[in-house]
């Protein structure tokens, strides 16, 4: 059976409507490729432009016609410029950058091969592309910037992709487990590396644990529940804080804190010290107080024994201040130390109660019936707490109510009385020790300095304004807690 024929031009036309057929086939194949085309003379000077160079750069290709590719950009290598590739041969993905019509920089890979006339060999031009590579170029150097902050970074970096694989570390890093090369290369998991840490010995805590000490740190890697310590052998301690990303991946960072440990311990020891010579002292004082105090009392009720016991009161009492301050002029809160704020409050004002009614004031709490988290010791806090709430009380009008009122946005305990309030230019200093104020009490001005220094301890803030009127506001300012110590308080 003879094929019949097919009646296309490029094979039975004459070779004018072939010519014509195949360079309309060559404009539709421009006008549906990305890349623009390009053709050159034998002296490199354009001949043909596609229109693509108009969706690229902004310019119509009859404004390039007899112009050299390097007179309208330039070619560049390692962000040097270099000559113009030789054309007499076949080239591919050399890099070209042009400035578009509205005068921002593009990139192109350019490729090109060489025509030559088939019966004398003489080169008469080249036809190529040039494709746009401005957005992988644009992301090739913000990877680089990336690798580059990701080198100088003072810690170890590791970022783990969402099946917990290592996607890429810097060299400190690969350094710290340069032992465990294959563990800590790109695709190693982070289980295999914590396994191989474990047998070597890094983690001392673990021994004896295994497999549960394993699955409490992958839970913790989980959970993202905030930065902890980790103690490694040789008396070592690492800072690691990881950070789940929204793709499931994990940014770890991790710096060494094996100095900062020994100064603080040094600083703790220092500071256990001075806690035990003051209690030491304070409790010397304590018995000679008490035995003059007796003394005092058998001596009948003269002016001048009224004034003596007033002053040994004051004395007795700047001495339990002085034990006081011993436990929390350094306080420092535990990692995951959290305490109902509502409910030391409801403690305090059950406990004052009794007190307020003597001295014909009231006691009022304004607040929702619910927990109220936040980091800190409820020891201290009701301490700080009791001080003000008792200085309200003395210092309010009788018949009036001490109004203790909760805010949680943000945060804020509010002590609002009703007497005769705080001169503006006593505020500054009423919290400093020894001042004087009628609000320091029968001591001799370091309770409001302890209150002070426990709310430091805690990041809350303490600010004093008059109450609308008369009165005086102590308003205590809570740091809130974040999602990742509210999940740690419900686990």
């Amino acid at each position: 059976m003879q094929r019949k024929p097919r009646n296309w031009p490029s094979i039975t036309g004459s070779q004018k409507e072939r010519s014509t057929e195949a360079f309309r086939r060559l404009e539709d194949m421009t006008r549906l490729i990305s890349d623009w085309v390009w053709e050159t003379d034998a002296d490199g000077a354009l001949i043909y432009v596609s229109e693509r160079m108009i969706d690229r750069l902004g310019i119509h290709p009859v404004q390039v016609i007899g112009q050299r590719l390097d007179q309208i950009g330039q070619f560049v290598q390692d962000g040097q410029l270099v000559p113009a590739p030789d054309q007499k041969r076949p080239f591919r993905d050399v890099y070209f950058e042009a400035k578009g019509h509205d005068g921002k920089l593009r990139h192109f890979a350019v490729s090109a091969l060489p025509r030559f006339d088939h019966e004398t060999g003489d080169f008469f031009g080249a036809t190529g592309i040039a494709k746009d590579v401005t957005e992988l170029v644009r992301v090739e150097r913000a990877n680089s910037r990336l690798a580059d902050a990701i080198e100088v970074l003072s810690g170890y970096f590791a970022l783990y992709d969402e099946d917990d694989k290592l996607v890429i570390s810097n060299s400190r890093f690969r350094d710290f487990n340069r032992e465990f090369k294959e563990a800590s290369r790109p695709g190693a998991g982070f289980e295999t590396l914590l396994r191989k840490e474990l047998e070597a010995g890094r983690y001392p805590d673990a021994s004896g644990e295994g497999e549960e000490w394993i699955k409490n740190r992958l839970q913790r890697r989980q959970a993202n529940i905030g930065p902890h310590e980790q103690m490694l052998s040789g008396g070592r301690w690492l800072y690691i804080d990881e950070e789940k990303l929204p793709d499931g991946g994990t940014v770890m960072m991790a710096h060494d804190i094996s100095d900062l440990k020994r100064a603080m311990e040094a600083l703790q020891t220092s500071v256990q010290h001075h806690r035990e010579f003051s209690a030491n002292v304070a409790h010397k004082l304590r018995t000679p107080l008490a035995v003059l105090r007796a003394n005092l009392d058998s001596l009948g009720k003269t002016s001048e024994v009224k004034s003596l016991k007033h002053e040994v009161d004051v004395l007795a009492r700047m001495v339990e201040q002085l034990l006081t301050l011993t436990r929390y002029e350094y306080l420092v809160l535990p990692q995951n130390a959290y305490v109902d704020l509502y409910m030391v409050l409801v403690d305090v004002i059950s406990a004052l109660a009794p007190m307020a009614l003597k001295e014909d004031r009231a006691l009022e709490l304004d607040a929702d019936n619910e927990k109220i988290w936040v980091r800190g010791d409820a020891g201290a806090l009701e301490h700080a707490l009791r001080n003000l709430i008792e200085n309200a009380v003395k210092y309010s009008s009788r018949g009036s109510t001490v109004r203790i009122v909760i805010e949680r946005d943000p945060l804020t305990v509010r002590i609002i009385d009703q007497g005769r309030g705080i001169p503006e230019d006593q505020r500054d200093i009423l919290f400093e020790r020894f001042a004087q104020n009628d609000r320091r009490g029968a001591g001799a001005g370091l309770g409001l300095s302890i209150v002070k220094a426990i709310f430091d301890a805690h990041g809350a803030e303490i600010d004093i304004s008059d109450t609308s009127g008369g009165g005086a506001t102590f308003s205590i300012k809570f740091p809130t807690l974040d999602e990742r110590a509210r999940k740690s308080v419900c686990v």
